[in-house]
C-alpha cells in the first residue's frame, strides 16, 4: 500500500473529476478524485454509501490523499 500525503492546502481536481472522497469500507482509507465512483488512479471503485466526501483540509490531513490522484492534480493544474 502506497503512503498517503498530507496536503498542506486544498489540492485542485484532476480534469473530469468532481470531488475528493475515500472509502469508509478499507481502515485507514485515504481521499482519492473520482467521478461516479470511478477514482482518477483507478486503484479502487467507491460505492456511494460506503464513502466520505472530504468537507475540508483537515480531514485530507488526518486521513491523507492518494499520491496517484495527487500527481494528476498536480498535472493538470
Amino acid at each position: 500500500m502506497t503512503k498517503a500525503i498530507a496536503p498542506k492546502e486544498f489540492p485542485a481536481l484532476p480534469e473530469g473529476m468532481v470531488e475528493w472522497a475515500r472509502s469508509t469500507r478499507r481502515v485507514g482509507g485515504m481521499f482519492h478524485a473520482h467521478v461516479i465512483g470511478l477514482t482518477a488512479c483507478g486503484s479502487i471503485r467507491l460505492d456511494r454509501h460506503h464513502a466520505e466526501v472530504a468537507r475540508d483540509i483537515h480531514d485530507m490531513q488526518y486521513w491523507g490523499v492518494c499520491p496517484r490522484c495527487m500527481a494528476k492534480a498536480k498535472r493538470a493544474a
